[in-house]
């Protein structure tokens, strides 16, 4: 508990920059021309329309998993990878000091 107040409000200030860079990266994913083209056909995983989707039941469960994973993890990596870079950063001004 000690370790999560230090420094707190950069953490959350990371966090936070990280999360609206990736939205934004996301939103602009979603305005390209290949979204738009696959929002108008559709995604069927496979299969004609009318009939069931051509993809084993397990995935049905796996991937909603898979896609949080994705949504969740690549933020708080990259939150991760930046605050270790700010660490090292400042550990080497502080050593030219």
């Amino acid at each position: 508990m000690m370790h999560l107040k230090q420094q707190w409000k950069t953490r959350t200030s990371i966090v936070l920059i990280v999360s609206v860079l990736v939205s934004l990266i996301l939103v602009t994913l979603e305005r390209t021309d290949w979204a738009m083209q696959i929002n108008l056909q559709g995604y069927s995983h496979g299969s004609a329309e009318g009939e069931k989707p051509n993809i084993a039941p397990i995935l049905m469960y796996i991937l909603p998993f898979v896609k949080e994973l994705i949504l969740i993890g690549v933020p708080m990596l990259l939150t991760l990878g930046i605050a270790k870079l700010f660490g090292l950063i400042k550990k080497r001004f502080k050593r030219a000091d």
